[in-house]
């Protein structure tokens, strides 16, 4: 039988792994004379925006540099905050909250991801957490505001929290 600790690691790392777009034809090795992505830039792309993600969950990266995020069952959030480096990377930081068996389980985790602009003025990113490939940075799946505030807070007050 599976640990409620390796259940939360699980769910953690699964909640990660949705940040990464899948492969495709856009994947692939840092573009040549890509240079790190100014904070400022990487500020402008995420501030007051909620992240869509690919296979499903959200994040919300507020101004003030607090963290929200739902995973993609819908039964776990995350609470904490973000930044981003001088050397082009979007880090966050938080406690994901879930029940399991009727027991509230906290696992904090950090997750970053690197910026680069290549000379066209696209910009990449990859995750840091696994040796993953660079791919282009989908504003497509961003929306302004936290449109995830109302799932955020329901599941927040299923947990308890």
């Amino acid at each position: 039988m599976t640990s409620v600790k390796q259940h939360l690691l699980a769910a953690v790392a699964a909640l990660a792994l949705a940040a990464v777009p899948g492969g495709g034809a856009l994947a692939g090795a840092k573009p040549k004379g890509a240079k790190a992505t100014p904070p400022e830039a990487i500020m402008q792309l995420y501030a007051g925006k909620t992240s869509n993600w690919s296979r499903g969950g959200h994040a919300y990266w507020a101004p003030d540099g607090s963290f929200q995020g739902v995973n993609k069952t819908g039964d776990a959030v995350g609470i904490g905050k973000w930044y981003v480096t001088r050397k082009g990377k979007l880090c966050s930081e938080a406690d994901w909250h879930k029940a399991v068996d009727g027991v509230l389980q906290v696992v904090s985790s950090q997750n970053c991801w690197q910026f680069v602009t290549a000379p066209d003025g696209t910009v990449w990113e990859r995750y840091l957490g696994e040796d993953s490939n660079w791919y282009r940075h989908k504003a497509e799946k961003q929306v302004n505001g936290n449109s995830g505030k109302r799932q955020f807070r329901k599941v927040s007050k299923r947990l308890g929290l």
